[in-house]
């Protein structure tokens, strides 16, 4: 089984992604992200730091993503490996591996609260996102 899947969405694009526990959900969350938005980076040798805090995990979730996106468009990177080293429901810490971004197949504007939902399950964890494309 992926640890993603795009599912049916009449506007925009949305997916469901699986992790082991909430922390490696966050991490495929940001893998699908960058598979559905570009080619991996040819030369992953930037590292990043990011930290941060809201009101809730659905909260997180979307800030996280949304981080990711800006840094991809301002800083022109692409980022293939994704470290949660910090977690609690209203705060992460991670390290972002990436690079030069070399092709982008889709452009995605944020990851949007519409329809979102993280369900504990027997396997871990999973989430339904909605991009704004």
């Amino acid at each position: 089984m992926s640890f993603f899947e795009r599912v049916e969405h009449t506007a925009d694009l949305a997916i469901l992604v699986r992790g082991e526990d909430v922390p490696a959900l966050f991490a495929n969350a940001a893998r699908a992200l960058f598979q559905l938005m570009t080619e991996p980076p040819a030369a992953p040798e930037r590292t990043r730091e990011i930290t941060l805090e809201s009101v809730d995990r659905e909260s997180l979730l979307v800030d996280w993503l949304n981080e990711l996106i800006y840094l991809h468009e301002v800083e022109g990177e692409t980022y293939a490996e994704f470290r949660i080293t910090a977690f609690t429901p209203t705060a992460l810490t991670a390290q972002v591996i990436g690079g030069a971004t070399t092709r982008k197949l889709k452009t995605i504007k944020a990851a949007t609260y519409h329809d979102l939902r993280i369900t504990e399950t027997a396997g871990g964890a999973e989430a339904h996102i909605v991009f704004d494309v």
